[in-house]
């Protein structure tokens, strides 16, 4: 949102850190996959995403998807939580009995064990935190420039599976 997450922080006595914003509740949509490329000797991860100035439904979820299994051109097992939108896109998989593309449902109320929980908390609370916005189009600058850094930080991808508490071997 253009409203920053403010966050506790550091300043010298007497110098209170004043964030400048204005009511604004314009907000970024940010679809997310984390995936763990599977038969290799070192593992490798890479993070999609999409962002889009509109709140996500299940349509877009449903393309994103598309795209993804276009690109990697393997067998894709979807693991997400059972938002409706989710459910809705799933359907629509098997409707149209796309080959390829399978689902699996993380356990009701689990965000501990969704991976991608954690690209948001590193985002949102860390790297983004006390930033006001300036414009719409600025956040969305910033967050495509937060999202590459992070799918070049082979690190940190592997971190937030081991965040969740999945194992990876």
């Amino acid at each position: 949102m253009l409203q920053p997450l403010v966050r506790r922080t550091w300043a010298k006595r007497g110098q209170t850190p004043l964030l400048k914003a204005w009511d604004r509740h314009d907000r970024m949509t940010a679809i997310t996959a984390l995936v763990l490329e599977p038969h290799r000797t070192k593992r490798k991860f890479r993070m999609y995403f999409q962002l889009q100035q509109r709140n996500a439904n299940h349509e877009t979820l449903f393309w994103f998807l598309v795209q993804l299994r276009r690109e990697l051109k393997n067998p894709l097992v979807v693991i997400w939580d059972r938002l409706g939108a989710h459910r809705k896109a799933e359907s629509h998989f098997a409707k149209l009995e796309i080959p390829g593309v399978s689902f699996e449902s993380l356990p009701a109320y689990c965000p501990k064990l969704n991976p991608v929980e954690h690209v948001w908390s590193t985002t949102k609370y860390g790297r983004l935190a006390n930033w006001p916005a300036p414009s719409i189009t600025e956040l969305e600058t910033r967050l495509q420039q937060e999202f590459n850094q992070q799918k070049t930080e082979q690190q940190l991808l592997r971190g937030h599976f081991e965040w969740a508490g999945l194992s990876l071997e």
